[in-house]
Formats: structure tokens, C-alpha cells, sequence
């Protein structure tokens, strides 16, 4: 096998692999990048639902307050349900709150949150049914006078939380904006490398079936025929191939040229010196 023909094999074998491994790696990355990123979207989305769970407790919370004063007030049983209801729904927020809270920070919130709610809107009523009649009153306008600062209380844990959360949605979507320009460059810095992998491999490819083709060489000058006009090799590869050429001496002809000179030398030296002018 000549070396132009392991030189073709080697530049197939690199023309399969390197595009190959090229996309193999495209593929782990796109792979990777779109973990990370659906990660971190995830995220948003997260925020985005705990901010509007934070709303709707906000709301139920009011909804049982109304229904608390309503029935502490009249003592009709007609409060009550709503209440009930309302207070229902209430710990349903709180326990949504908390799977959907994965911050430090937001879970000692909703403890606080949790307290707070259990010590002012907390309502027995077979215990209230036992006091007497003018105990409904006196215990509304109690609650009314302590109860204030504990509904402030409460404002003020849902606002923080929300202004908490706020704040960590901005920085989530500063984030997956990154991480998702960060993939688009990777994704195109690969399909990049892929492409210019496959352009070299084409154009080597090319340059080796041109070296292929069939070359006139003059037997007796030596002088190669290109395009129908008969020029030396140094010119030809120069046309051809943009070489550049520079001249030096074998062995062999440095050898000839040291013995043409030896045999010069001798037969002057046989011929003897030159004779004297005549006078």
C-alpha cells in the first residue's frame, strides 16, 4: 500500500470519527444544558406559583376573620360555616405553602405564619356554648381589641414572604435567561466545530484526488505538462497547489559533481602547465 493511499484512509477514518465525536459531544451537552435549564425554570415556575398561593391565603385568611367576627358576634351558626370553611381551606394553604417553599428563609416564615393563624382564628365552639349568654360579646370585643396586632402580624409575615419571593423571581429569571443563552452559544459553538470539522475533512478529500490524477512528465527534461503548456516541476506545483519550491542538492548529484571535478582536475594535471607566450 503507497502512502498516498494510507494518507486517504487515515483523512476517511478522521472524516467518520471526528464528525462522530463532534455530535456525540453536541448531543452530552444539549443533554446537560437542558437538565440545567429546565431546572432552573423550574424554579421560576415554583416562585411564580408560590407567589400566587401567598395571595390566595391572604384572601381565605380575611374569609375566616369575617366569618370568626360574625359568629362571635350574633352567635349564628350561619357565621359559622363559613368559617369552618374558610379555616379549611387555610390549612390547605399553609401545607401548599410549604411543599412549595425551598428556601430556609420561607420555611421559618410559614411557621411563623402557621402560629399566628392558629392563635387568632382558632374557634371552638362546644367550648363557647358552655359560657353564658353575654360571654359571645365579651369575647368578640377581646379578640377585636388583642386580635388587631395579631392580624397585623399576619399581614406583615405574608408581605414579607411575598416581597422575599419577589425578589428570588427576579433573580431565577436573571438566571435561566443566563443559562439559556449560555446553552444557544454552546449549541451553535458545537455546530460551529461540526461544520468546520467537515470542511477540513471535505477539502482534504479534494487536495488527495487531485494528487491522484494522472501527471505528463517530459522523460527527457523532465518539465511537467500542464494545460497543455510544458513547465518545470518547481513552477507546476507552484500553479497547482500554491507551493512554494526552493532548490538544494542530493547526494548523489553532489557526488557526480565532486567526481566530474576530480577528473577535470586530473587531466590537467596530465596535460601539464600551459606553455609560455611567445615573445
Amino acid at each position: 500500500m503507497t502512502r498516498t493511499q494510507l494518507i486517504r484512509r487515515a483523512v476517511l477514518g478522521m472524516g467518520v470519527v471526528l464528525p462522530l465525536a463532534a455530535l456525540l459531544a453536541a448531543l452530552w451537552m444539549t443533554h446537560e444544558t437542558n437538565g440545567e435549564f429546565s431546572a432552573a425554570f423550574g424554579s421560576v415556575t415554583r416562585s411564580y406559583k408560590m407567589l400566587n398561593a401567598l395571595s390566595e391565603t391572604q384572601a381565605h385568611i380575611s374569609e375566616a376573620e369575617t366569618g370568626q367576627r360574625g359568629y362571635l358576634l350574633t352567635g349564628r351558626k350561619d357565621y359559622f360555616d363559613p368559617y369552618d370553611t374558610a379555616m379549611a381551606t387555610v390549612n390547605y394553604d399553609i401545607r401548599n405553602l410549604k411543599s412549595l417553599a425551598d428556601t430556609p428563609v420561607q420555611r421559618i416564615n410559614i411557621v411563623e405564619l402557621e402560629s399566628l393563624v392558629a392563635k387568632r382564628l382558632a374557634l371552638d365552639p362546644e367550648k363557647i356554648a358552655f359560657n353564658k349568654t353575654n360571654s359571645l360579646d365579651l369575647l368578640a370585643i377581646e379578640l377585636t381589641d388583642e386580635g388587631r396586632d395579631t392580624m397585623n402580624e399576619i399581614r406583615i409575615v405574608l408581605f414579607r414572604m411575598r416581597e422575599q419571593e419577589t425578589d428570588l423571581l427576579a433573580q431565577r429569571e436573571q438566571d435561566a435567561g443566563a443559562r439559556f443563552f449560555f446553552d444557544q452559544t454552546s449549541s451553535l459553538v458545537m455546530v460551529g466545530l461540526t461544520a468546520m470539522a467537515l470542511i477540513a475533512i471535505v477539502t482534504i478529500l479534494i487536495r488527495l484526488e487531485k494528487l491522484r490524477q494522472i501527471v505528463t512528465v517530459c522523460a527527457w527534461t523532465g518539465q511537467v505538462k500542464h494545460e497543455g503548456e510544458w513547465i518545470r516541476l518547481d513552477e507546476y506545483l507552484k500553479r497547482r497547489f500554491g507551493l512554494s519550491v526552493s532548490h538544494g542538492l542530493s547526494k548523489e548529484a553532489a557526488e557526480k559533481m565532486r567526481r566530474e571535478i576530480e577528473e577535470i582536475n586530473r587531466q590537467k594535471a596530465a596535460a601539464g602547465p600551459p606553455a609560455p607566450p611567445a615573445r
